[in-house]
């Protein structure tokens, strides 16, 4: 990596915030949030290196990409233990929609762990595909008392918490990244 100027050291300076957000939002994808927040330097110093001032688009924007495809870079090297000289820019993509897509697949296939009726209490509750209700609603629906309702809940949500710690976001998104 080049050396940077003043300006450039200004820039990433004032925009480690913005790394260490972004790190703190992609936390539970495999990668230490140290590792992330130290890929977001990265990222910024990319970007500070590689802006354009007379651009139409802020440093902040500019900067998004190149922390975000850093941090990326960092999941995928610590799913596949590929080395850093192996590592190559990826293609240009809307990374949140790619992440967005990847959480929903993975919510899709640990709600699979649920009986018909957890899952029904899961969607219901959250929204997920239907129009939100309370657990008094809920049992209601179901015909059951709501302490049974909440009983129900809280055996899915755990259910649904050891199915994400066994598949993290980051197997969700290797094919993206291969």
């Amino acid at each position: 990596m080049a050396e940077l100027t003043d300006s450039c050291r200004l820039l990433v300076t004032n925009h480690i915030p913005l790394a260490y957000a972004m790190a703190w939002r992609m936390k539970d994808c495999g990668v230490s949030l140290e590792d992330l927040r130290q890929e977001g330097c990265l990222g910024l110093c990319e970007a500070a290196m590689r802006y354009d001032e007379d651009a139409n688009c802020s440093f902040a924007t500019y900067a998004r990409h190149w922390c975000r495809k850093m941090m990326f870079m960092a999941i995928h090297r610590g799913r596949t233990a590929e080395s850093l000289q192996e590592e190559t820019l990826r293609e240009e993509t809307d990374d949140e929609d790619l992440l967005r897509s990847g959480q929903l697949r993975r919510i899709d296939d640990a709600m699979q762990c649920l009986t018909p009726q957890e899952r029904q209490i899961i969607k219901q509750f959250y929204g997920l595909g239907t129009e939100r209700r309370s657990l008094t609603e809920i049992a209601n629906g179901f015909g059951f008392s709501k302490a049974r309702a909440s009983t129900l809940h809280i055996r899915a949500l755990r259910k649904l918490e050891k199915a994400f710690r066994e598949h993290p976001l980051a197997d969700y998104l290797t094919p993206w990244l291969e």
